[in-house]
């Protein structure tokens, strides 16, 4: 068995853009940085310390920016939380360029600890420390990614924020054209609808409005609706309460979502910024695939491990999907890579997972490369109704729009 799986991922690497034997994801750069020799520089390492020059030279020609927010621990003591950690942040930046299709990022370190780590990994390096007084727990991770944010804004780029706990599974570019064109490009941003929690996910009865959208992969335009909504979240910033709770608490305040042009001007024309919600990311859970889960049902851009707090907890969920492609276990073999500093002490950090990659399902077929496609989908649904989950490809090639379950098969 495990010689078909090698077989099959060695068919699906191939079908991945590469050059002189690595993955490259863009001219800009290798889709797996930390395994270059040492002798490989990022091209803007020199600019670590300088915002706006980092920014002018890693965004998109029409201006977007990609901020992802790294943080360790002052003194790593390579515990499993950490090590989880490390591989989930790998593993985003990887999808990211490699299935996201996406070039434009920046990664935020926010303490000199988490500076010295993303340059050994040869990541694109800002020097971040002065948002965050210390970078010890999630929600100080947050809080600072916002006030980057909120910067990045103020320099006139587009904001795409993302977590280091997502996979990504479709290309950005054409997710962010998908979602902009719903409003005729009047909106301000977009969020992942997050209204509910069901605790019981086969009873609807059981759901409990707890939010409005998650915050941990935001899109936003720069305007200044887009920083007003920023900022009336970091008036709020505390150990105590997540970003997502807070920016319920302002929705109508300082923003409003918004379905279409007509909604999203009307909320303008009140001053608030106008959000259109990108589907939730399972059919009827936030925190739960769907019996027919396929990651390239047309709801899904990404794949995010929320509702969970631990860093071991989100790699578990993450594989659960085939959607970690680190190797989970050091590897002490030869070649580049990176090795030591509390993390994978014992061999080199951040190899593929060639079996994970063939059992991933990805890349996704052309005609399901653009996410959001299908713009209206269900959600909260019981597990034995119709799923919503957008068009996938059915067992004969066709595309269908509906996935149910019976007698413990999917059908479409």
């Amino acid at each position: 068995m495990h010689h078909i799986l090698l077989a099959i991922s060695l068919a699906i690497l191939s079908s991945l853009p590469t050059r002189g034997g690595e993955l490259q994801s863009s001219p800009s750069g290798p889709s797996t940085p930390w395994l270059q020799p040492a002798s490989w520089v990022p091209a803007d390492a020199e600019k670590v310390n300088d915002l706006e020059a980092l920014l002018k030279a890693r965004a998109s020609a029409d201006r977007w920016v990609t901020v992802f927010c790294f943080s360790v621990p002052e003194k790593p003591v390579g515990s499993a939380e950490e090590e989880s950690f490390m591989r989930l942040a790998l593993n985003t930046l990887y999808s990211y360029r490699t299935f996201g299709q996406a070039t434009f990022d920046i990664v935020a370190a926010i303490s000199p600890a988490a500076l010295l780590k993303c340059q050994t990994f040869k990541l694109p390096c800002f020097n971040a420390s002065h948002y965050a007084a210390n970078a010890r727990t999630l929600r100080t991770i947050s809080w600072a990614k916002e006030k980057l944010g909120r910067d990045v804004l103020k320099l006139g780029y587009n904001l795409h924020i993302s977590d280091l706990d997502v996979t990504y599974l479709k290309p950005i570019p054409l997710a962010i054209k998908e979602v902009f064109s719903w409003s005729n490009g009047a909106a301000d941003g977009s969020m992942m609808q997050e209204e509910v929690v069901l605790d019981n996910p086969q009873d609807p009865g059981s759901r409990r409005p707890l939010f409005i959208a998650n915050a941990g992969v935001m899109f936003l335009r720069a305007t200044n609706r887009s920083v007003a909504f920023l900022e009336s979240l970091l008036r709020w910033e505390s150990e105590v309460d997540m970003v997502q709770r807070i920016a319920a608490d302002v929705a109508y305040q300082s923003w409003a979502p918004c379905s279409e042009e007509s909604t999203c001007l009307s909320a303008q024309r009140q001053g608030l910024a106008a959000i259109t919600m990108h589907p939730t990311q399972f059919a009827h859970s936030n925190c739960q695939p769907e019996t027919c889960y396929h990651p390239c049902a047309s709801r899904r851009l990404y794949a995010h491990a929320i509702c969970r707090g631990a860093y071991t907890e989100k790699e578990a969920f993450l594989r659960s999907l085939h959607l970690m492609f680190i190797r989970n276990s050091s590897y002490t073999g030869g070649g580049g890579g990176v090795t030591g500093g509390g993390v994978g002490a014992s061999g080199e950090v951040g190899l593929l997972d060639d079996v994970e990659l063939a059992a991933s399902r990805l890349p996704c077929p052309d005609k399901q490369q653009r996410a959001w496609r299908a713009r209206f989908y269900s959600a909260y649904t019981t597990e034995k109704v119709q799923q919503g989950a957008g068009q996938v490809t059915g067992g004969g090639g066709h595309q269908c729009r509906w996935q149910w379950v019976s007698g413990g098969r999917c059908y479409c």
